[in-house]
């Protein structure tokens, strides 16, 4: 049985050490990475040379290969030592310009062609911020710019919820134990990270939304929907999706 645990509401600002971003550059194999790239490729609705902020960036794989195809990228990240790696592993030449910012207060100067949140970070805030943070996007692009968001934490997607679950991957493994608050639809995780011989207690959460939620929001931010997809492939979402990828055009 998982034992309670609890995890501050401000969890995020603190998370992304240096061994939380070593896992996931080890964890993430090149050719997901890939994929996402193509998707994102696909989805935008404008060739390169056009401007994408990429926020939360973490080490910055999205920023590196966008930028590799021309695509001038302004790389966003609240944690100072994702940004680091992510600024040391960039090549030079590439149109990268890199921020520190916490997602709830992004800013650009111009409104940009589109935006893209990978990850589950879309899950950190409770309604409300997650309300702010969507304006937040919304603000950021042109009007007919684009969208997208990838998460792995909708209501489709995860549940049941499995309590324990484990993974190895090249140099450690990652073994988590989940609580689910019905009364806040809120996943909290106490997870275990081996990594490089290192051993790492880590503490995080996500917020819970059906995918129906997720779009009333977005609409609410002046964003309509123009897809949502379950995989990097374009397949259809549906109960029991991975994840949801939601493709997102300004009004």
């Amino acid at each position: 049985m998982t034992s309670q645990f609890s995890v501050p509401s401000d969890w995020y600002k603190t998370f992304f050490t240096d061994p939380v971003v070593r896992f996931w550059d080890a964890a993430i194999p090149p050719e997901a990475t890939q994929a996402e790239v193509a998707f994102i490729v696909r989805h935008i609705g404008v060739p390169s040379p056009a401007t994408i902020v990429d926020v939360p960036c973490g080490s910055g794989r999205h920023a590196r290969a966008l930028a590799k195809l021309g695509f001038n990228i302004t790389a966003v990240d609240g944690s100072a030592q994702a940004l680091q790696r992510a600024q040391a592993s960039a090549q030079a030449g590439l149109s990268i310009d890199f921020l520190r910012s916490d997602m709830l207060e992004l800013a650009v100067d111009t409104p940009v062609d589109a935006l893209i949140c990978m990850g589950n970070s879309i899950g950190y805030f409770e309604p409300a911020l997650t309300q702010k943070l969507l304006q937040k996007f919304a603000a950021a692009l042109r009007i007919g710019g684009r969208l997208i968001v990838d998460t792995g934490t909708c209501a489709e997607s995860l549940l049941p919820i499995s309590p324990k679950r484990r993974y190895t991957f090249p140099g450690g493994s990652y073994e988590q134990e989940i609580t689910y608050d019905a009364f806040q639809s809120i996943i909290n995780t106490r997870a275990h990270l081996t990594i490089d011989g290192e051993s790492h207690e880590l503490r995080y959460r996500h917020f819970v939304m059906t995918s129906g939620e997720l779009v009333r929001a977005m609409r609410s931010a002046g964003l309509n929907i123009s897809g949502l997809y379950g995989d990097d492939h374009d397949t259809a979402f549906g109960p029991g999706s991975p994840r949801l990828l939601l493709v997102a055009v300004k009004e």
